[in-house]
């Protein structure tokens, strides 16, 4: 993969892909073609890890992901304390060496412990400052300011206010989420300061 067009940010050299995008895990939508295709693309696919029925069945998803593409990919595990699985979905990370874990809806400290242990990175998903500090405390590589707009678990700050304010108070790369969907929005994100983009509803198409 040619290198002339590649957009190097903060978040690109820390996670070693050619674009700072990702695409946002979706439930039930991303699924090993769509991560892989991301990533062969020069972004980051992103996948959770419950969009398989058991955990054996997400190590397989993994393994499969692995064998298609050498690029870096990202698995999303909600650490909350409603999810059962996330210990044992955090262990197939571990041992398939997953390159970047997003966190989502609780603490996020297992899993950067960790990750870290085998050089993976962690970036975790806030909708608050106070949440983004805490979660810089314990070590996360980087946070997701999921703003209002977002799918799933949304924020509701505007992503014009939301990533300046995280980034103006944090030491650590902040990725823009909400409502992002076109080259102008991408580019104005990146505009605002932030360190990469993630895309989810979009993807879709």
């Amino acid at each position: 993969m040619s290198n002339s067009d590649a957009i190097e940010t903060p978040f690109t050299r820390a996670i070693g892909c050619k674009y700072p995008l990702i695409a946002g895990p979706m439930f039930l939508v991303s699924n090993e073609d769509l991560v892989v295709a991301v990533s062969e693309a020069g972004g980051v696919g992103g996948m959770p890890s419950l969009n398989w029925r058991t955990t054996d069945a997400f190590r397989e998803a993994v393994r499969a992901v692995k064998s298609r593409t050498k690029n870096p990919y990202a698995v999303n595990i909600i650490v909350n304390k409603a999810v059962p699985r996330q210990h044992a979905d955090l262990d197939v990370c571990v041992e398939e060496r997953v390159p970047l874990v997003i966190t989502s809806l609780g603490n996020p400290k297992d899993v950067i412990r960790r990750m870290h242990e085998i050089g993976g990175k962690v970036f975790c998903d806030v909708t608050t400052l106070e949440y983004a500090k805490k979660v810089e405390d314990l070590g996360a590589d980087g946070v997701i300011a999921v703003s209002a707009g977002a799918g799933g678990h949304a924020g509701t700050i505007s992503p014009l206010v939301f990533i300046p304010y995280l980034q103006k108070h944090l030491s650590i790369p902040v990725v823009a989420a909400g409502g992002i969907a076109t080259g102008r929005q991408f580019a104005a994100a990146l505009t605002l300061g932030a360190a990469a983009v993630q895309i989810g509803t979009r993807f879709i198409a």
